[in-house]
């Protein structure tokens, strides 16, 4: 293989003039709904389902065994894995493990964007690479991030459902743990988030656009157009016309159209002294979460 593969300098070549787009931001926050619109759009990598692959977390699992399965579907299987292990010990003189994590990183999508969906622009979706942005910017300086978030009423009640399913079907704890958090616990975690959000669009202007919820499943088809114009790639129809799955979902709303009918309302389900103390622990942050758009540097 030629390009990328070549040697390190050409491969980091390559993810400096690459334009990736990455969907990170909140948990239950439209991450998976809105990564699955964008790759109906023709110029963007065809991902087949939801993988969120930690890439920037775990850079060094590509090349454990058992591999990853979500790093590995995310290359659409073994082979494709296996293809790229090939070449990171060619990039590595004969020991891939010699290669740091940022290099790894680099190759992950090189590869994807040459090997398993050629000519299409990389995308992917990890909801918690909204901590990993000053990084992935000094990879990819030229990379396009949509960070998702909404209510945060929406959001607890959102947790509460999915953990109350996820349950009723008798998973164990390790699959249901990451939601299994206390209000004090989520707000940290907004705070935390709006926090990463802001910085990240000092660092790196014009390039971080944010995507309420609410915004994005209320008009859905205004809302994908303007996030396709802050992509530079043209609105397309099929982004609106989701498959429906054969795999059967916990969250049932991953296999209906975007825009389907949302929640009642914020508070529903919520006592209503719970849900007054949320909006007062998050008001300032919540004022920004309802505005979509580019979000501004802030001053030095």
């Amino acid at each position: 293989m030629t390009g990328w593969s070549e040697s390190l300098g050409a491969l980091r070549s390559w993810a400096a003039h690459s334009q990736p787009v990455f969907v990170c931001g909140q948990e239950r926050s439209g991450t998976s709904a809105l990564l699955l619109a964008l790759a109906r759009h023709p110029a963007l990598f065809g991902v087949p389902d939801v993988f969120e692959t930690f890439i920037f977390h775990q850079a060094s699992a590509l090349l454990a065994d058992p591999p990853k399965p979500m790093q590995q579907g995310y290359l659409r299987g073994a082979d494709q894995l296996g293809h790229l292990r090939s070449q990171l010990a060619k990039l590595g003189g004969g020991q891939a493990a010699t290669l740091d994590d940022d290099d790894l990183v680099r190759a992950y999508f090189a590869h994807a964007a040459t090997a398993v969906y050629p000519g299409q622009r990389p995308l992917e979706k990890t909801p918690a690479h909204v901590h990993s942005l000053p990084r992935l910017f000094r990879l990819f300086p030229r990379a396009r991030v949509l960070a998702c978030v909404r209510e945060p009423t929406e959001v607890v009640l959102s947790y509460q459902r999915r953990l109350q399913r996820e349950q009723a079907l008798g998973k164990p704890r390790a699959a249901w743990a990451w939601l299994d958090l206390t209000d004090a616990m989520l707000v940290g975690q907004f705070r935390k988030i709006d926090r990463a959000i802001r910085e990240a669009a000092t660092l790196a202007p014009g390039q971080v656009f944010r995507v309420p919820y609410g915004w994005l499943t209320s008009a859905p088809e205004a809302s994908l157009a303007a996030i396709c114009a802050f992509l530079d790639e043209p609105f397309d129809p099929a982004m609106l016309r989701p498959r429906a799955s054969a795999r059967e979902r916990v969250d049932t709303r991953l296999s209906l159209p975007l825009g389907a009918p949302a929640s009642t309302g914020a508070d529903a389900g919520l006592d209503p002294a719970r849900a007054a103390k949320l909006r007062h622990d998050t008001h300032a942050l919540t004022q920004r979460w309802r505005v979509p758009g580019v979000v501004p540097a802030e001053p030095a």
